[in-house]
């Protein structure tokens, strides 16, 4: 899957869990929980709806706000378990 497809796929998710974001103007750089209000409930959401949209699965260790600064650490979460 390419980059882009890939991007486009997790904002949809997170456009799911985050309805209120316009994620067509969304700073992918921009941090998660200042910029657009992500907490410990949002974020378990957005990975529980990640793995059903990519068939992935993250391990507990990985479901900690903390580990996501910004959108880009989302991609790459979700990048580098996509086979």
């Amino acid at each position: 899957m390419d980059a882009e497809a890939l991007k486009s796929r997790v904002l949809n998710v997170f456009s799911d869990v985050m309805p209120e974001v316009d994620t067509a103007n969304i700073d992918m750089a921009a941090e998660l929980t200042t910029e657009y209000g992500v907490n410990s409930v949002s974020i378990i959401q957005f990975i529980v709806g990640l793995e059903g949209e990519f068939g992935i699965e993250f391990d507990d260790y990985e479901l900690a706000l903390g580990l996501y600064y910004d959108m880009d650490d989302i991609v790459a979460a979700v990048a580098s378990k996509v086979k």
